[in-house]
């Protein structure tokens, strides 16, 4: 494939952020022309009429738009384990997929509980290998509150990975209370939207033949709560089996915010505000499914708490002893080794206290403009008193650690460079430690350890953050910076790409669609990306206009927070306390 042309990008910006525009982002605009013969993906259920894509450079790309995967988990089937698709025999596959019901009900977007669809490109002709394309099956993000595979399903991702020989598979999965709500027990235990991805990867796997992919070389992806839910699938005895390898950006099931009994805390809630508690899990689900999706959209609402924690996220994945039959760390142990690619930014937390500042409701760690502009070092005190290491977590030994996570975060500067701008970005830092770095580091040991083979790279361009943060003088990167970049879209405001966008972007998706191809992000072209490995545990590629291997990263965070959760009896980044096994939330 002939190298792609450098072209102009344009951002464009929003005047205010909700929070269903966390992960919805603007499309660009790529030219192409649509050739007469429509392709067809023949299916298990039927076959689905797409259309191709040409592009300049002369490479061709199947697409096919809203292929079903199971029934629609509508009346008997809401909170329901998803089953198989019905028979279709032949439909028109041109047209995107209506979005799950969004946690954020004012979303303009047109949203269904019949929403289990994928989107798929494929090369326009099958592969010269017996065995077929490699496959990249990659799950949106959204913090499983919102977000779609619309997000990915642009012109850009057809050509920049189905053109290059990557059968690309984009699932949608039930959110929010439609996809996590639980009561516990096993009669509603929860999970649904996990297990829709599983159905997906089975279709996958059963139509592998007619997607011009083999199945042995399928590698699960995503970003931010994407990566987490890919991170869930690679461990899970009921998924880790179907494919080969993970690609994580920005997330992991060792999150506090992926992993937790929230679920099972706003359920109660929930039942009890629309009179449907005091029953049995059975009874609860039939009440609930009585219940319109406006209904339960504004009961969710009315229920939702953001407290003031890190977690401010209601339903999300739990330990269910079912799609996880026990703790992350044990399934890690069980289950056969795999590749990773592992990537993080440099200051995680930076997009969700700064850039949020219109979304205070569902971002409580959000700063209004008047806040930035006095923020201080007792605002940073405060924020690690009353909301990292709060008092009941802790009891007597509140002050020892709280002073001890102050003082770590201080000591990251020298004094004298202690100023508004850095108490900022130490407060964007702490907050990104915990829900993002130390969660995916903690990953990357345990999975070490069992002998998988990772890649860690670390995301440094920063030309978004250099144009929309220059005023604050913050310049590292943040939480999914690289979107632009891997999707053809982006939400950081109006940016034209520039050169050194040109060499990023290139760097970036030469790096995945090796990875994907070959099990390594290495190529002659690129070559500087190595595994870690056991004399270098935390050894990275640093990504930038070059890829730079570099030694160790977050070395200081990971020990740091490692020895603070040895010590005490709360472990901060799990969110759960150690002896009694009950989350932040229930203490």
């Amino acid at each position: 494939m002939a190298p792609i042309e450098a072209r102009e990008v344009f951002l464009p910006r929003r005047s205010s952020i909700s929070y269903g525009m966390l992960f919805w982002l603007i499309s660009l605009s790529f030219p192409l022309l649509l050739v007469t013969a429509d392709p067809i993906f023949e299916s298990h259920i039927g076959n689905f009429v797409g259309k191709t894509l040409e592009f300049k450079d002369g490479v061709k790309v199947d697409a096919f738009y809203g292929v079903p995967f199971a029934r629609p988990p509508i009346n008997d089937l809401r909170f329901e384990k998803p089953q198989d698709a019905e028979f279709v025999k032949e439909r028109s596959a041109k047209t995107l997929p209506k979005v799950c019901v969004q946690q954020d009900y004012s979303n303009q977007m047109e949203m269904s509980e019949d929403c289990l669809y994928l989107n798929i490109f494929r090369p326009h002709q099958p592969s010269e290998d017996k065995n077929g394309y490699p496959a990249l099956f990659f799950i949106h993000g959204g913090a499983f509150q919102v977000g779609s595979s619309h997000e990915h399903t642009t012109d850009y991702v057809a050509e920049n990975y189905a053109g290059r020989g990557v059968v690309t598979i984009i699932p949608q999965y039930r959110l929010g209370l439609f996809g996590f709500a639980s009561t516990g027990p096993e009669q509603f235990a929860g999970n649904y939207g996990l297990w829709d991805l599983r159905r997906a990867l089975l279709f996958t796997r059963k139509n592998a033949k007619s997607l011009f992919l083999d199945p042995s070389k399928i590698t699960v992806g995503g970003y931010s709560a994407g990566s987490a839910a890919a991170s869930a699938l690679s461990v899970s005895e009921h998924t880790r089996d179907l494919f080969l390898q993970t690609l994580q950006f920005s997330g992991s099931i060792f999150a506090e915010w992926a992993l937790s009994n929230r679920p099972v805390i706003h359920t109660e809630k929930l039942v009890e505000l629309l009179k449907c508690d005091d029953q049995s899990s059975a009874k609860i689900k039939k009440c609930l499914r009585q219940k319109s999706v406006r209904e339960l959209q504004v009961a969710a609402v009315k229920v939702h708490e953001t407290d003031g924690e890190i977690n401010s996220f209601d339903y999300t994945p739990r330990l269910d002893a079912d799609f996880f039959t026990a703790d992350i760390a044990q399934l890690i142990e069980s289950g056969k080794p795999k590749s990773s690619m592992m990537s993080l930014t440099e200051n995680e937390g930076l997009l969700f206290t700064i850039y949020f500042s219109h979304a205070i409701e569902t971002f409580p760690h959000a700063l209004t403009k008047d806040k930035k502009d006095k923020f201080s070092l007792g605002d940073f005190k405060k924020f690690v008193r009353n909301v990292v290491a709060p008092q009941k977590l802790f009891g007597n030994k509140h002050k020892e650690v709280t002073e001890k996570i102050i003082d770590f975060y201080l000591r990251l500067k020298p004094e004298h460079q202690h100023d508004r701008t850095f108490y900022l970005d130490i407060h964007g830092k702490l907050l990104g430690d915990i829900m993002f770095v130390i969660p995916q580091l903690l990953e990357l040991r345990h999975k070490t350890a069992a002998g998988w083979s990772i890649y860690n790279i670390l995301s440094v361009h920063n030309d978004f953050i250099e144009e929309n943060l220059s005023h604050l003088e913050l310049y590292n990167t943040t939480h999914a910076i690289e979107y632009a970049y891997l999707f053809g879209k982006g939400f950081l405001g109006d940016h034209k790409f520039t050169e050194a966008d040109e060499k990023y972007r290139k760097l970036l998706i030469d790096a995945v669609v090796t990875f994907v191809k070959t099990r390594s992000p290495k190529s002659d072209e690129s070559p500087n990306f190595v595994k870690v490995n056991r004399h270098h545990p935390l050894i990275y590629t640093e990504l930038s206009t070059e890829a730079t291997i570099k030694d160790p990263l977050f070395a200081n965070e990971l020990r740091f927070w490692s020895k603070l959760s040895e010590e005490y009896e709360f472990d901060i980044i799990r969110g759960i306390h150690k002896k009694t096994l009950r989350m932040r939330t229930e203490l």
